[in-house]
């Protein structure tokens, strides 16, 4: 598990660093995000098939709203 966590956290930064570089103006942000989403689904697609990747994708929109509704109720506050 630690492996796979490295291997992760090095792609994020990378990619971070990289996606960053892409982006010369605010409104490129969107665009280089779409970008992104279509890698993202491809490599899903290709891992896990579509139906799955559809799945994942549905329980990342959930999650979206499930944080919100969090901060919403708890309100938390930087220190």
């Amino acid at each position: 598990m630690d492996d796979q966590i490295k291997i992760i956290n090095k792609a994020m930064q990378s990619l971070e660093k990289t996606v960053r570089g892409e982006i010369k103006k605010d409104e490129d942000k969107l665009l280089v995000a779409s970008a992104l989403m279509a890698v993202t689904r491809n490599l899903y697609v290709e891992a896990i098939g579509a139906e799955d990747t559809a799945q994942v994708f549905a329980s990342i929109a959930d999650s979206f709203f499930l944080t919100e509704e969090m901060l919403e109720q708890y309100k938390p506050t930087i220190h």
